[in-house]
Formats: C-alpha cells, structure tokens, sequence
C-alpha cells in the first residue's frame, strides 16, 4: 500500500516463477493527509480502507501480509560508521560478527523519539581492504561497516499505524517509499555506476541516491504535483480540481514547446462560465514550480557531494513524472541524462497494462520488497531449522558413544 499525499495505491500480488502477477488494483483519492504528514487520522483510514477493498474485491484473494510505505519530511537519513577488533591475531569473520557491526553503528545517534525504518550496509571494511560486499569467512584483525540508517518521527510513525489499525489493516512492514520504488524501476548497473531516483509525489519530491550498488544519500523536499495544481488555480483564478484537470490533459513542463495562439477552456470559481486561456500561460505558471523542483534538487545534490557520482542521471518516477515534457525539461535544467520510471512488463503478470505507470512504481516495489523478505526469512528458518537439527544429530551421537 502507497500511501501519498494525493493517492493511497493497494496492490495485491503473489510470486508466480520469477515474476510477480498482479492480481489486484484498488486507487483512491487521499484524504486527512498534508505534504507526507497525517493531518486527520479518520479521513485516512476511510481513504485506506477504500483503496484495499478495491484491490480486495478485484483480486478475490486476500493477503497475508500487508506492506506500506511511508515518505514526507518526517523520515530523515545518515550515513554512519561501525567497527569491530576481532583480536590482535585476527580471526574468520561469521554472519553474527556483520550483525553486530551494522547493529553498533546506531550506537552514534540519539534514537529518541525516532523510528528505525532501514539500517542498510553500504559496504564492509576487512583490515584495509575497501568495499567488500560480504566479509563472513574472510580472515581479519578489524571489520568495519558503512551503513545508512532511515528513521521516522515517532509520532508521525504511531499516527501512521494508528490509521491503518482503524481501518482494520493489519501492516507487518513500514518501508521508505524511495527505496521500495527503487527496486521497481532501478537496474542494478544503475545503482551500480551512480543514479538519482526522484519520486515526484503529490506533496514531497523524495530523493534517493544510489551507488556501489547501495543507498548514499536520501532527502525529501518539501515541493510535489500538489503545489503545480495550486499554483495553476491561482494563475488561471479557477478551482483546485479544475486546475487538475488543465495539468493533467494540457499542462507541459517545457513551455517552449506550446504553440502561443493554442487556446484551452477553463471554468471560472464559480464553476459556471468558461474562460479562454492560452495554453503556453499555463504552461508557464506549470514550468516555473518545475524549475523550482529541480532547483532544489540540484542544491540538495551539490550540497551532498554525491551530485558528481551520477554516471547514470536521473530517473523521474512518480505521479507527476507523468507531466508532459518533464524528463526533457529536467535534462536541460540539470545537464545530466533524464529517463522516466516505470515497472517493467517483464518482470509482471496479469494486470501488466495497469501498472506500468510511474505512479505504481512505490506499491510495485513494496511488493517486491514483500516477497523477496519472505523468501529470506523462510531460508532463514531453513537453515536454523537445519541447524537445530545437526546439533540435535551430534549430541545424541555424543551421549551414545558416552554411553558406551
């Protein structure tokens, strides 16, 4: 479930061989939230409960685990360091050893009234040897670890799940909504050689960047498709759903492009009268709040230092990813290769045709998220099970050879 500030997106699916099939889709209109923050926690769970027994009555299938995702300028992230001796004449690292080196790094940060959401490894440190991706069975004097910790307002985050437990929904995992996506619409060479992923939401733009294969740097900025649609009912003197409308079927985010004597019909306040509006001045009022987007996403990047590691540009995602004339607009603004975002049919089955928008691209995530966390806790059983199991074999081998 995406929970946005302008659309709440249920997706039900199941594994199906390698690929996902969508089973069903339930949209609805988000009510009782305000740029990422939970502003009325009844006008939510109505808006929740209206988007899942959508997905629920198309699917006829429901689910055993909920996923959803959360975003807003509530969540915030760092980049941390850990370290472990492992004795002066070194040892093999085991799989305990990388835990407790990932879990020390949290020990640097005041988690009061924070919500861990991830605590992801960038990379391990074995002696001096950078960028190992796993160190258990290597041999060494000291283990370090990169990680990048996201964390929530707990407030936010109990306002969050007190919505979805009015609405009758039980949620066994809280995602960032920018790493879910990107396991929707990011390869891996990607996130490999360096990538931003920028998901224009109704309220936030979120940000993510990826390389070496790992997340660097997150930052949600305070601007989305929201603040276009107010800028154009000001603009054009027109209602907000009027001015959605205009956005959505005339509006472009490179003006240059609009021929100046094109004319649309926008009705007034009132909603009673029609007004002839060139479309080149909406247009314009559109491209302004985009080129303010972009402008802050280029000062976040620069600030960041990690704006020079983007070998593989910028992929837009999101609802307002689908602006007309956006990912032009952005590559020229920014001077970096832009592509749009978007599941992949490939990786789908079933209603393939319904997803594969940039505003599906967080629920598509999720579920992957879902399924590939589901298939590891289940190894994990497997191999503790197995384990218990030998070590049940060995002591009962032991007491019989002792009873001998």
């Amino acid at each position: 479930m995406d929970v946005g500030t302008s659309k709440i997106c249920t997706l039900i699916g199941r594994r199906r061989g390698s690929a996902l099939e969508i089973l069903g889709v339930g949209l609805s209109s988000s009510q009782g939230i305000r740029k990422g923050r939970i502003v009325d926690i009844g006008k939510v769970a109505r808006a929740l409960r209206d988007s899942f027994f959508a997905a629920l009555e198309v699917a006829q299938v429901p689910p055993d685990v909920v996923y959803a995702g959360i975003a807003g300028d509530c969540v915030v992230s760092l980049n941390l360091e850990g370290e472990l001796f492992l004795g002066r004449g070194g040892r093999e690292i085991t799989e305990r050893d990388t835990e407790n080196v990932i879990e020390s790094t949290k020990a640097k940060v005041d988690l009061k009234a924070q919500k861990v959401l991830h605590l992801l490894p960038q990379e391990f440190i074995v002696d001096d040897q950078k960028g190992v991706a796993d160190p258990v069975g290597m041999v060494a004097t000291q283990l370090r670890v990169r990680t990048h910790l996201v964390l929530a307002q707990e407030n936010h985050f109990h306002n969050f799940m007190k919505s979805f437990q009015q609405a009758g929904i039980d949620v066994v995992r809280i995602a960032f909504q920018p790493l879910a996506s990107a396991l929707a619409v990011l390869s891996s060479t990607e996130k490999e050689i360096g990538v931003a992923l920028v998901d224009i939401g109704g309220g936030t733009t979120d940000v993510t960047v990826f390389y070496g294969g790992s997340p660097r740097f997150s930052k949600v900025l305070p601007v989305g498709g929201e603040h276009i649609t107010s800028d154009l009912a000001v603009g054009l003197r027109t209602s907000r759903d009027e001015a959605e409308r205009v956005k959505v079927h005339y509006g472009c985010a490179f003006s240059r492009h609009i021929p100046d004597d094109e004319v649309v019909e926008v009705r007034d306040l009132g909603g009673t009268a029609l007004q002839a509006v060139r479309r080149k001045y909406a247009c314009e009022i559109i491209e302004a709040r985009v080129r303010e987007i972009f402008a802050l996403l280029a000062q976040e990047l620069r600030s960041s230092g990690w704006g020079k590691f983007l070998q593989g540009g910028i992929v837009l995602t999101g609802g307002t990813a689908l602006l007309d004339g956006i990912a032009e607009f952005a590559s020229s603004f920014l001077k970096v290769p832009v592509r749009l975002g978007y599941p992949e049919s490939t990786n789908y089955v079933g209603m393939v045709q319904t997803i594969t928008s940039p505003m599906f691209s967080t629920a598509c995530g999720l579920l992957q998220l879902a399924v590939l966390e589901t298939v590891q806790k289940r190894r994990s059983n497997l191999f503790e099970g197995l384990h218990r199991a030998r070590f049940w074999f060995v002591e009962r081998l032991r007491d019989y050879f002792m009873m001998e």
